[in-house]
């Protein structure tokens, strides 16, 4: 069962939280999910997920959906807190008891400068010899991490220790939420510091992984802390600034919309960037003329992006709050290469929110000039490395993670050899096929 390095337990049903094997050793995650603690996410490495709500005492239903096959849906009882298995009933199969797997669990405050942050360290208790750790690099999202991270407790399924910390602003952490992301990197620094130290002697290689905006802060961070490894989830080399226009060139392509189209509206995006680098203060009369000129064309209310749909409709405040001291300019080459460690870079081929071939052109780069990077593409997949099905008036129907997706993470933080199935998703020098 798992095993707390505090008194401080979780109340249920989050104190299921943690990983769990089936008979066939088949393995589940339970997370928190922040705003809403009757429920628990389960995932697993299939790429199926499923969520379950509290039903009554020590039960839990998750609800099925005809059009999702990789929804996970049934039944979950506990007899208790301290129990050390679960039984599920998933459908069309019989109930089964997992097992809660061993992990040893330390809660923890730590400093970021005058800032108290929340973190847990969770260590597998029977990995041999010292496991790899990685630091957990946050997205943009104003939610907690701590025992909220799916991907965290698979990795330790497979021998991996993770360090979580609810970012400032966040959670039980103390501040105030931003996305300034040299702030944020001193922040993950001092994390690698608190685990390093949380973990003396039991833990081995240490590294940092990031997903979404956390591909800015990751490598930034890993400049302030010296780790051994760098993983990157969908990710962004560029400039915020220069995300929006590749969203909006996306979006548009993906609507069937020409370069003739597409030169047209990076008229706009670019004086939205001007405004969004005055923190969205200065240059909207400037932008509001220059759609009057476009203002019969059918694809000038599909341009969405980052900001520049919420600044077209005159959504300025919205716009501000959202994206809280963002570096606009951010330069994201510099820190990447003074970098001299491994690093993995994964992306989805069909990511709407970051569109890949830039920032995986811009890596393959890096790569020429001697950098230790690997490159993997999951196709049929979007933002989050979700995959999708493509529904009749042409949206996006998530079904789940790409199947493959965390073991290829596991895989390669262990520094196993991948499986034929992760060979497939590697893309050797130069191989940019979009």
């Amino acid at each position: 069962m798992t095993v707390f390095a505090d008194p401080l337990q979780p109340a249920a049903p989050a104190c299921l939280t943690g990983a769990y094997r089936s008979p066939a050793g088949e393995i589940i995650t339970l997370t928190q999910r922040p705003g809403f603690p009757q429920t628990l996410l389960a995932t697993d490495f299939k790429g199926r997920s499923g969520v379950f709500e509290a039903t009554g005492e020590n039960a839990l239903n998750a609800a099925a959906d005809a059009d999702n096959p990789a929804r996970l849906a049934g039944h979950l009882s506990y007899a208790g807190c301290q129990a050390d298995a679960i039984g599920l009933q998933f459908s069309g199969a019989g109930e089964q008891q997992w097992t809660r797997l061993p992990l040893r669990i330390s809660r923890t405050h730590f400093m970021s400068g005058a800032v108290q942050l929340n973190g847990e360290l969770i260590e597998p208790v029977s990995a041999g010899g010292k496991p790899p750790l990685f630091v957990l690099v946050h997205g943009s999202e104003s939610t907690a991490a701590v025992d909220s991270s799916n991907h965290a407790f698979l990795m330790a399924s497979q021998g991996i220790a993770a360090f979580l910390f609810d970012k400032r602003g966040t959670g039980a952490s103390g501040g105030v939420y931003t996305q300034d992301f040299e702030l944020l990197a001193d922040d993950v620094a001092a994390a690698v510091g608190e685990a390093r130290r949380l973990g003396a002697g039991r833990i081995g290689r240490v590294g940092l992984a990031g997903f979404s905006q956390g591909g800015w802060v990751a490598p930034l961070a890993a400049s302030k802390a010296p780790v051994d490894f760098l993983v990157v989830g969908y990710g962004v080399i560029g400039t915020p600034i220069e995300q929006d226009q590749w969203q909006v060139d996306y979006q548009l392509r993906q609507l069937g919309y020409g370069e003739d189209v597409i030169g047209k509206a990076r008229t706009l995006t670019a004086l939205a960037g001007k405004v969004a680098a005055s923190n969205f203060y200065s240059g909207m009369p400037q932008l509001l003329r220059a759609k009057e000129k476009f203002a019969k064309e059918p694809w000038l209310a599909k341009v969405d992006g980052q900001y520049s749909g919420q600044l077209l409709r005159g959504e300025v405040e919205r716009a501000r709050s959202e994206s809280p001291q963002v570096i606009w300019h951010y330069d994201a080459l510099t820190p990447l290469r003074q970098l001299a460690i491994p690093q993995l870079w994964v992306f989805a081929q069909d990511d709407s929110v970051a569109p890949s071939a830039p920032t995986i052109a811009r890596l393959d780069a890096l790569r020429a000039s001697g950098k230790d990077i690997a490159i993997a593409v999951f196709p049929q997949s979007d933002h989050g490395i979700r995959s999708f099905a493509l529904m009749p008036d042409g949206s996006r129907k998530y079904l789940g993670y790409a199947a493959g997706y965390d073991q290829l993470l596991a895989d390669w933080m262990l520094q196993k050899p991948l499986s034929a199935q992760g060979q497939e998703r590697m893309l050797a020098p130069s191989a940019l096929r979009f």
